[in-house]
């Protein structure tokens, strides 16, 4: 799972317009999961998006990959950047939705117009805003675009202040805010569009961390395996009499073996993922070069959740697994003994008769 170079990942000849440079600059990014998301699928949902929020894009085509058009709408003109492939790092797994625009002031989080909470619309599997300023931002003002707790760090060993609300649930919205320390501060736009597309990538990991966790959370296999186990050995203490007893208690322990080694080779392959997404993310954090901020909790830790998260509930499926497995096999072993002591007693009893 996304296994592509990082090396100078955001030195990119395709994705260039997926992230502007022109400060100062405000924007909206949604993130579809390809593998539950078609192409046909994604293309409509932004064109009947697009339409809801008063912006006229019937017309475009969308044959390429990557579109980038302006679209006037009734808060605005807005530059619309449509993803369906580009070689970013996550590109392989998401597709990509964004809205641009540059503000008249700094001072205002202005995101496109709330869409009607019954639209008919694809669940985007992250979203967040960004407000890239050209210019410092007191703290003041900076409390007040956030809404709430403040996390931060400072990037380009010093040269930008990075702040957000860490909101990481669906009922807030994810909020960036980056600034130049000094008001005398070069900005380089290759340090804009590196930041802003670092930004994306970050968000599409801990994204692809939260779906492995989703996806183990929402089934019991384990706990329904550890109940099979367990209902086989109140079987097996029954004394079965007859052949076929026997012969069905093999069968199911087999089956039971055999379910245990396919989550085991299930787990074994989230763990490398979840291993891969982890080592990027990090990897993306130290091209940064960010240091931490004084008085403002860290925010990295903040966005690592799904992976700790993750990482510990595979931890506990995977010793439950563990354990109805060598219970499992145990089991056998016993049920092994039974059938080779009920075949000598059968054996005596046959012999006592003659």
């Amino acid at each position: 799972m996304m296994e592509k170079s990082l090396l100078l990942h955001a030195l990119s000849l395709h994705d260039l317009i997926l992230e502007p440079t022109a400060l100062p600059l405000q924007g909206r990014v949604w993130g579809y999961a390809k593998e539950t998301c078609g192409r046909e699928a994604f293309v409509g949902h932004c064109l009947t998006m697009l339409s809801m929020l008063g912006m006229e894009a019937s017309d475009i085509s969308l044959r390429e990959d990557i579109v980038a058009f302006d679209a006037a709408g009734t808060a605005g003109t807005y530059t619309v950047v449509i993803s369906l492939q580009d070689d970013s790092l996550a590109s392989n797994h998401f597709y990509f939705l964004g809205l641009w625009q540059k503000p008249d002031q700094m001072r205002v989080f202005s995101p496109p117009p709330r869409l009607p909470d019954d639209a008919d619309l694809l669940q985007a599997d992250f979203h967040y805003e960004v407000l890239f300023s050209d210019m410092p931002m007191r703290p003041a003002e900076r409390d007040t675009l956030l809404q709430g707790e403040v996390f931060g760090h400072l990037l380009y060993g010093g040269d930008f202040s990075l702040f957000s609300n860490g909101a990481l649930t669906n009922s807030r919205t994810l909020r960036f805010i980056i600034a130049p320390r000094g008001e005398g501060s070069d900005l380089v736009k290759e340090e804009v569009k590196h930041a802003l597309y670092s930004l994306r990538n970050l968000m599409a990991l801990s994204s692809a961390a939260l779906h492995i966790h989703r996806a183990i959370w929402s089934h019991h296999d384990e706990e329904e395996l550890y109940k099979d186990v367990f209902r086989l050995m109140h079987l097996l203490h029954e004394q079965p009499t007859d052949t076929g007893s026997w012969d069905g208690l093999v069968r199911e322990h087999g089956t039971v073996l055999l379910r245990a080694a396919e989550l085991a080779a299930l787990h074994s392959k989230q763990q490398r993922e979840m291993q891969g997404l982890r080592s990027l993310f990090d990897t993306i954090l130290d091209e940064l070069h960010h240091r931490p901020l004084e008085g403002v909790a860290p925010l990295w830790p903040r966005m690592e959740l799904p992976f700790s998260h993750t990482a510990s509930l595979l931890t506990e499926r995977s010793a439950m697994l563990r354990r109805s497995q060598r219970q499992a096999e145990l089991l056998l072993q016993l049920l092994h003994s039974r059938m080779l002591a009920n075949q000598q007693r059968l054996l005596e009893t046959l012999l006592g008769r003659e």
